[in-house]
């Protein structure tokens, strides 16, 4: 199926009429584009969840955040193709900071960040057909709901759904190639991009840090499949099914989860029996529509992890010199539901648009605890949110909410989060 999926398009660029790729002749002017996004917060607890045998003691602390500022750059190039570039900078930029991580004990790190990084969220070349699309490059993955619909107004909290944030990660790319088909009311993603690098995987965000970012080039070792099947026959709601399947012991920074071997094997492979088998899969439900002033989202992530146990022995004996890994256990399955409704009543101008809405989310990134691992009550959270959003025209997005956090057991301490978002786009 894989094989008939990415041969396709080729047929189809084969079949391109002699106009349709004769009229552009030379490149278009680009079109810059983008958006910014500033929270200030108040939290009534402490920052570190194992302070005590009630979970985060209580605190007063108030957080501000330039979050992020992205540049997007489009340009139609010739015959049909185009490339696209998307700069994000995130947490006021790079430099040298200090990082304080209570998962290891409340241990200091030097990482090369100002309390962010600059990165390439996409940096791609397209092909577009009639009914279908190419793409080689860094593309967004497309898997959840986030990583597709992760700018301001694609959302009506202030910040995006903490749930899902935990699962996957947040605005999620990877460099390898994507076929798009569509035509009926159907799109059908199909991907072959790199894998993870299962030394990013911990307790407290599933696979979040196993995407590639801490060294110059991405290993494609181990890559992964993704394909998605969207359905818009109902006017006004979008919905699928999403799907991932890709290994990750072969892309970690070093041969460090090989399989055993005997002694008369070849010692001069890196590998002369192979690598553990950790495959993940990850599987999803999404929707999101939009009906006269009613508007809502919802997404389902399940997580499932092949051999947790051995990638959890092997990040426990990670060298401290390499800096950036929680090295807490991975669970082996993890899940996270989320959902928010909004009700749109008339700004103050004609374009403007006030929209109180409500947020639930659930999630548990230790559902099913590896061999030899606890399932920890802390891991397991459960929120609601309440608030409101004005939003002048497109624009501006002034946005105000709380939430209440709750855990697995009374025993751990409820947490509340106040924030104030001020979002705009250009």
């Amino acid at each position: 199926m894989r094989f008939r999926l990415l041969a396709l398009p080729l047929t189809l660029l084969a079949s391109t009429s002699h106009a349709e790729t004769s009229t552009a002749t030379s490149p278009s002017a680009p079109k810059i584009s983008g958006y910014g996004d500033l929270v200030f917060s108040y939290a009534d607890y402490g920052a570190d969840p194992k302070a005590s045998s009630r979970g985060s003691k209580k605190d007063k602390r108030w957080i501000f955040e330039t979050r992020r500022f992205v540049l997007e750059l489009e340009q139609e190039l010739i015959r049909g193709f185009s490339f696209e570039a998307e700069l994000e900078i995130e947490h006021g930029g790079t430099g040298t900071a200090l990082e304080l991580e209570y998962e290891e004990a409340g241990e200091y790190e030097s990482e090369v960040e100002k309390g962010g990084e600059i990165q390439f969220e996409k940096l791609f070349i397209q092909k577009q057909l009639e009914h279908a699309r190419v793409r080689i490059g860094r593309v967004p993955v497309a898997f959840g709901l986030l990583p597709l619909h992760h700018e301001p107004f694609d959302y009506l909290g202030t910040v995006r759904a903490e749930s899902e944030e935990h699962l996957i990660p947040s605005g999620w790319s990877e460099i390898g190639a994507e076929v798009l088909l569509q035509g009926w009311n159907q799109k059908l993603h199909a991907q072959l991009i790199n894998g993870l690098d299962s030394t990013g995987f911990s307790s407290q965000y599933f696979v979040v840090g196993g995407q590639q970012k801490k060294f110059e080039t991405n290993k494609a070792n181990n890559p992964a499949f993704v394909l998605r099947w969207t359905n818009t026959d109902i006017p006004g709601l979008e919905t699928g099914f999403s799907y991932y399947y890709g290994d990750s012991s072969a892309n970690r920074p070093q041969p460090d989860l090989t399989k055993t071997c005997p002694a008369e094997n070849d010692a001069q492979e890196v590998a002369p029996c192979g690598y553990v088998e950790t495959a993940l899969q990850l599987t999803s439900w999404f929707a999101r529509g939009q009906w006269n002033r009613i508007q809502g989202q919802a997404s389902v992530v399940h997580g499932k992890l092949q051999n947790a146990d051995d990638i959890n022995r092997r990040n426990a004996g990670l060298s401290q010199k390499y800096q950036g890994v929680l090295r807490s256990p991975v669970g082996k399955e993890a899940y996270a539901a989320w959902t928010e409704w909004g009700y749109r009543f008339e700004g103050f101008e004609a374009e403007d648009s006030v929209v109180p809405f409500v947020r639930w989310e659930s999630y548990d990134t230790v559902y099913k605890a590896a061999a030899g691992a606890l399932d920890q009550a802390r891991f397991s959270r459960h929120n609601v949110s309440l608030g409101v959003s004005y939003q002048v025209a497109t624009i501006l997005n002034f946005k105000l909410d709380a939430t209440e956090r709750t855990f697995g057991s009374d025993q751990l301490r409820t947490e509340h989060d106040y924030r104030f978002a001020l979002n705009f786009v250009y």
